[in-house]
């Protein structure tokens, strides 16, 4: 295996272009890629290191949105204060994020590339409707994260293209995370969940649910959603709406039958409080 550090993302462009075709991985934090080759997954012929390009390391805010660079860690997110305000919901889903250790190595574009239907940034991510910039030898391009992300461990990522930013809008939206694992952290995810709203007089104006280890990749419970927002559902309504955006499976963690229940009484007891 032959190991590369590129300096920039033209370097990288020039480098994994040089490659294409052949056997390569890029490492960013390497929390999720390190244990697949402990556990005998094969080594690539090419390891693109990430670390050295600082371009994507930040977090940029102004008065209509806040960006993220791809390599930002984990607990940067979780320690930063207008994510804590204004995107509250992502903020709650980097502290559950595994340990202390895993949070300052893994990275934010790692976790969305990963594109596990468990990881714990995605339902705050679709919720928060966040837009990824992705670069690569045919220039830049937005893409929002509900098309990126096509499956499990499945992107729309294109050969010799990186994941620079993520984007959010701030909107004064209200949010919250909840998670259900054999732990609080250092489990993946039986059930996770993220919440954004906006209420007024305890009547919702704005409200959107995203749920994760509930179906191959993540979902929003537009359906559930719509009907409360204009009024034609009520609490029995509910586990059926549900249902309809839902495919849960049975794995070593959960049956779909707990996850069903798990998640029904979650949205249930936030939409009653």
């Amino acid at each position: 295996m032959r190991y590369y550090s590129p300096n920039s993302i033209r370097e990288f462009i020039e480098l994994s272009s040089n490659l294409s075709g052949q056997s390569s991985t890029l490492l960013a934090g390497g929390t999720d890629l390190m244990p697949r080759y402990e556990r005998g997954q094969p080594l690539p012929d090419h390891l693109i290191d990430l670390k050295k390009l600082s371009d994507l390391y930040h977090i940029n805010i102004n008065d209509e949105s806040i960006q993220i660079g791809a390599l930002t860690s984990i607990q940067t997110i979780q320690e930063n204060q207008v994510i804590q305000d204004e995107f509250t919901a992502l903020q709650m889903a980097a502290h559950d994020f595994a340990g202390a250790q895993i949070r300052h190595r893994g990275t934010m574009g790692g976790n969305i590339v990963n594109a596990s239907p468990a990881g714990d940034l995605l339902p705050a991510l679709y919720a928060f409707d966040a837009t990824l910039t992705l670069i690569g030898p045919d220039g830049e391009r937005q893409l929002s994260i509900q098309d990126f992300i096509l499956g499990p461990g499945k992107t729309d990522l294109k050969s010799s293209e990186i994941l620079v930013s993520i984007t959010f809008k701030r909107q004064g939206f209200q949010s919250t995370f909840q998670k259900v694992g054999l732990r609080q952290s250092m489990a993946i995810s039986v059930v996770n969940l993220a919440f954004v709203f906006s209420e007024k007089g305890g009547v919702f104006q704005y409200l959107k649910i995203a749920c994760g280890a509930v179906a191959p990749t993540i979902v929003t419970l537009d359906k559930l959603t719509s009907t409360i927002l204009d009024k034609t559902s009520k609490p029995e309504d509910w586990p059926l709406l549900i249902e309809a955006d839902i495919s849960p499976i049975d794995d070593i963690r959960a049956t779909a039958k707990y996850r069903r229940t798990v998640l029904k009484n979650l949205i249930k007891d936030f939409l009653e409080k």
